[in-house]
C-alpha cells in the first residue's frame, strides 16, 4: 500500500492525464477550462494549455501569451524579494559582531554596546516558558 496521501491523479503521467482528460472534459462545468484542468491534475497553467491543445480543445494565443506574462512577472517579483531580503540581511549584519547579537551604539571611546548573544538566548529561553 503506498503512503502517497495525494489523489492519484494528480501522479498522473502526461499520457495518463490525456486518456482521464478526455472523460473529465465532458464533466467540466466551469468557466476556466485551463484553470481547472490545472488545479485538478497539479500542473501549471502552461503544461494545461499544452495539453488541452493536445485533445483537441481550443485555447487563444493571446491567452497563452498572458499567462506566460504573468508567470514572468510573478517570478521577476519573487527575484526582486529574495534580492530585497539578501540586502537587509546584508545591512543588518553591520549591527552585530563576534561578543553582541545586536550592537545599540557606541561609547565616546569608541567601545560598541548592546545585547550580548548570551543575554539574547537567555531571552529566547525565558520566551520558551
Amino acid at each position: 500500500m503506498s503512503n502517497n496521501k495525494s489523489p492519484r491523479r494528480k501522479r498522473y503521467k502526461r499520457n495518463q492525464r490525456l486518456e482521464s482528460a478526455k472523460k473529465w472534459l465532458i464533466d467540466y462545468s466551469g468557466k476556466h477550462i485551463v484553470k481547472g484542468y490545472a488545479k485538478w491534475y497539479g500542473v501549471d497553467l502552461l503544461c494545461a494549455i499544452t495539453e488541452l491543445r493536445m485533445i483537441g480543445v481550443q485555447i487563444s494565443e493571446e491567452y497563452e501569451i498572458l499567462v506566460k506574462q504573468s508567470i514572468e512577472a510573478k517570478s521577476k517579483a519573487k527575484r526582486l524579494k529574495e534580492k530585497k531580503a539578501k540586502e537587509q540581511q546584508e545591512s543588518f549584519e553591520g549591527f552585530s559582531d563576534d561578543r553582541f547579537a545586536y550592537i545599540a551604539g557606541y561609547t565616546s571611546n569608541g567601545f560598541p554596546f548592546g545585547v550580548t548573544h548570551e543575554e539574547m538566548e537567555d531571552w529566547d529561553e525565558s520566551e520558551d516558558l
